[in-house]
C-alpha cells in the first residue's frame, strides 16, 4: 500500500441489500486476519452473533467485563497474539495508527466522515485567552481559512493529556491531539480565528451558538487516509457511495477500487417498494435550520404541532419517529417510536411503514465555506453528503429495506421530511416517481423560514 496514494476497496449497496452478509460469507472463504469496525457496540454484537450463526470464530472487542483501561489496548494485544477469530471493533478504535494491525483486513462498515467539527464556547475571557494562546494558526493554500500548527503545548497536551492529572476539558486534549497527529489537518477560518482572539464582546443580537460569535472558536480537524496505512487491506462498505463525505475528501487521495467479491446479493436498486412510496414534506422554501425552529417557532410546539397533524393523517398507526439531537426527545403520541438521530444499524423496524424525521440538519455557515475550500464541496453537494444521507439511513430503518417477506405487502409507506428539497433528492435515491404532497403544519405557516 503506497504512502502517497494507498488503494482502498469500496462496497457501494443499499441498505438492506444483504452487503455484510455478503462480507461475512468474504471473510469464511478468504483466510486471513479480518477486523469488522462498526459505528456501536450493539452493531458489533449484532454481527458477532451473524457471524457465530455461519460457523465464524469472531470476537467483540468492548470494555464491558474487561480489565484493560481501553478498547485500543485490547485490540493491539488482539492483533500481536495473531489471534484466528474475527475481532469486531468500534471505528474509532481502527481509525488509528496501529502497526500491530499490519497482519488485519479491515472492513469498515458504513462510511465515516473524514471530518471532526471541534466547537470550543468560551465565555469568559481568561478561557478565552488560554484557548487563544494555546491554538497557533498560519496561511495555507485555503483562501479565508487558516491551518492550526503543531507546538510545545499541543504536542505535550498530545503526549501527557491522558496520562497525566490535569483540569482541562477533554475535547482541548483532542485537538491537541488531531493537531499533534502527522494523519490529520486542523482548520480554522480566518475571520473566526482574528475575532476569537480580539477579546472583544458580541455584537447585539449575536449569540454564542452562532458562527459570529467572537466567544466561539470552530476548528475541524481533517483525517488523511495515511491512519491506514498500516493494515493490510481496507475495504468501506455502505450506500450512495459517491455522495458521501470520505469519498468527496478523500477522491484524489485514494485509489477507490470497487471490492471484487463483496456486494449487495437482495437487489440493486428499491425498484420493488418504489411504487408504495409516498413522500410528504412540510416547507416548500429555504432548507429550515435548528436555529430557527428553536428561536422562531419553538421546537416543543413544533413537535407537538407535527404530532397532531399525524395523529389526523395517520390515525392508529404506529411509525417512527427522529428528533434533533438537542432535543430531550420527548414525543407524546404513544403511537410514535423515537429513534436515535443517526440510526445506522437498527435493523429492527421492518415492520414500519411509516417514518417522520424532524431534525433539522442543514449545515452551518461556515461548514458550507469550509467545505468548499478545502474539498471544493459545493452547498449542494454537502446538503446531500450531511442532511440527505442521515435521512436516508432513517428511512430505510422501515419495511423499505426488506426483501421477499415486506416486497409481498403491498401496504404503503410514507416518509414524512421537513423540507421538500430533501425529499425530491431522496425520491431519486428510492426510484419514487410520483411527487412529494405538501403536508400543512400549523406551526411552520405564517412563519418565514430563515
Amino acid at each position: 500500500m503506497s504512502n502517497d496514494k494507498p488503494t482502498f476497496y469500496y462496497v457501494n449497496a443499499h441498505a438492506g441489500s444483504g452487503k455484510t452478509y455478503s462480507a461475512h460469507k468474504y471473510i469464511s472463504s478468504a483466510g486471513g486476519f479480518f477486523t469488522i469496525a462498526t459505528q456501536t457496540n450493539d452493531l458489533s454484537k449484532q454481527q458477532h452473533n451473524d457471524l457465530t450463526d455461519l460457523g465464524i470464530k469472531a470476537r467483540v472487542i468492548s470494555l464491558e467485563n474487561s480489565k484493560a483501561k481501553t478498547c485500543t489496548e485490547q485490540y493491539v494485544r488482539h492483533c500481536k497474539d495473531l489471534r484466528e477469530s474475527t475481532v469486531l471493533i468500534n471505528q474509532k478504535v481502527a481509525l488509528q495508527d496501529l502497526e500491530p494491525a499490519r497482519n488485519q483486513h479491515l472492513i469498515v462498515d458504513e462510511f465515516p466522515s473524514p471530518v471532526e467539527k471541534f466547537t470550543l464556547n468560551e465565555g469568559i475571557s481568561t478561557t478565552r485567552s488560554f484557548i487563544g494562546n494555546l491554538i497557533k494558526a498560519v496561511p495555507c493554500e485555503f483562501p479565508g481559512f487558516l491551518e492550526v500548527i503543531d507546538t510545545d503545548d499541543t504536542a505535550e497536551l498530545a503526549e501527557s493529556g491522558k496520562s497525566q492529572a490535569h483540569s482541562l476539558k477533554e475535547h482541548v486534549v483532542q485537538v491537541s491531539e488531531r493537531v499533534h497527529s502527522r494523519h490529520y489537518r486542523v482548520f480554522v477560518a480566518e475571520k473566526n480565528y482574528i475575532n476569537f482572539g480580539s477579546g472583544l464582546p458580541d455584537e447585539e443580537g449575536v449569540s454564542l451558538d452562532q458562527d459570529e460569535s467572537k466567544k466561539r472558536l470552530v476548528l475541524y480537524a481533517w483525517l488523511q487516509p495515511s491512519i491506514l496505512k498500516n493494515y493490510r487491506s481496507v475495504t468501506f462498505m455502505g450506500a450512495n457511495f459517491p455522495d458521501q463525505k470520505l469519498f468527496h475528501y478523500w477522491k484524489d487521495k485514494v485509489n477507490w477500487v470497487e471490492h471484487p467479491e463483496i456486494k449487495g446479493e437482495r437487489y440493486d436498486d428499491f425498484s420493488h417498494k418504489a411504487p408504495l412510496i409516498d413522500f410528504r414534506h412540510m416547507n416548500e422554501g429555504d432548507l429550515v435550520s435548528w436555529s430557527h425552529l428553536s428561536n422562531n417557532i419553538g421546537y416543543e410546539n413544533f413537535k407537538e404541532s407535527v404530532a397532531d397533524v399525524i395523529a389526523r393523517e395517520f390515525p392508529d398507526e404506529k411509525y417512527l419517529v427522529t428528533l434533533s439531537a438537542k432535543d430531550d426527545w420527548y414525543w407524546k403520541s404513544p403511537n410514535g417510536k423515537v429513534i436515535s438521530p443517526n440510526p445506522v444499524g437498527l435493523n429492527g423496524f421492518q415492520d414500519h411503514h411509516i417514518a417522520v424525521h424532524l431534525a433539522p440538519l442543514r449545515p452551518s455557515n461556515m461548514d458550507f465555506a469550509i467545505w468548499q475550500a478545502v474539498a471544493g464541496v459545493s452547498p449542494a453537494e454537502l446538503m446531500v453528503a450531511q442532511a440527505c444521507e442521515m435521512q436516508y439511513q432513517f428511512f430505510t430503518r422501515t419495511a423499505s429495506r426488506d426483501g421477499k417477506h415486506h416486497s409481498e405487502c403491498d401496504k404503503r409507506l410514507n416518509f414524512i421530511t421537513i423540507d421538500l428539497a430533501v425529499a425530491d433528492y431522496l425520491r431519486e435515491v428510492f426510484g419514487v416517481e410520483k411527487p412529494s404532497e405538501l403536508l400543512v403544519v400549523p406551526a411552520l405557516n405564517g412563519v418565514s423560514v430563515r
